[in-house]
C-alpha cells in the first residue's frame, strides 16, 4: 500500500493523522506523522524522514505532505526527492482525505495523480462568508 508521510512544524502532522482516523478508523495502515519541534536539529530531521520513508515504502512508493513550502520539512525533503517519493506542500485535510481514498484502489504511486490532489486541495479553500452572501 502506498505510504503516507505527514510532516509539519509543531504537532500539526499529528493532528492531521488524528483527524484522518475519524474518517478511516483508528488502525489506519501505512501512515506516519513527523513533527519538527523547536528543540529538533534540522539535519537530524533528515534521518527521521529517511527512516519514516524506509518504514512506509513497501515498494509502492510514498506520498509526503508538508505543512509549508519553504519550511524545514519541505526543504529537507528536497534532498531526497525521487520517483518513489512525491511531496505535496500546503498540507490540508481535504488533500489528505482524497489521497487516503485514492490509495485504496492504487497499487503504485505512479497511479496517483499528484496534480489532481493539489487541485482538490485548492478547490477546498474558500470563503464561507462569501459563499453564504452569494447564496442569499
Amino acid at each position: 500500500m502506498i505510504g503516507v508521510l505527514l510532516m509539519s512544524h509543531g504537532r500539526m502532522a499529528e493532528g492531521m493523522l488524528d483527524a484522518c482516523k475519524l474518517f478511516f478508523g483508528d488502525d489506519v495502515p501505512n501512515i506516519k506523522a513527523l513533527s519538527l519541534l523547536p528543540q529538533d536539529n534540522p539535519e537530524l530531521f533528515d534521518e527521521r524522514i529517511k527512516e519514516a520513508i524506509a518504514e512506509l515504502d513497501d515498494g509502492s512508493g510514498v506520498v509526503a505532505m508538508v505543512d509549508l513550502f519553504g519550511g524545514t520539512p519541505s526543504n529537507r525533503s528536497m534532498f531526497i526527492l525521487n520517483d518513489r517519493l512525491q511531496v505535496i506542500t500546503g498540507m490540508n485535510l481535504t488533500i489528505l482525505l482524497e489521497l487516503m481514498g485514492r490509495r485504496l484502489s492504487a497499487e503504485d504511486i505512479s497511479e496517483i495523480n499528484i496534480d489532481e490532489l493539489v487541485q482538490v486541495g485548492q478547490n477546498g479553500i474558500m470563503s464561507l462568508n462569501k459563499l453564504v452572501k452569494e447564496a442569499m
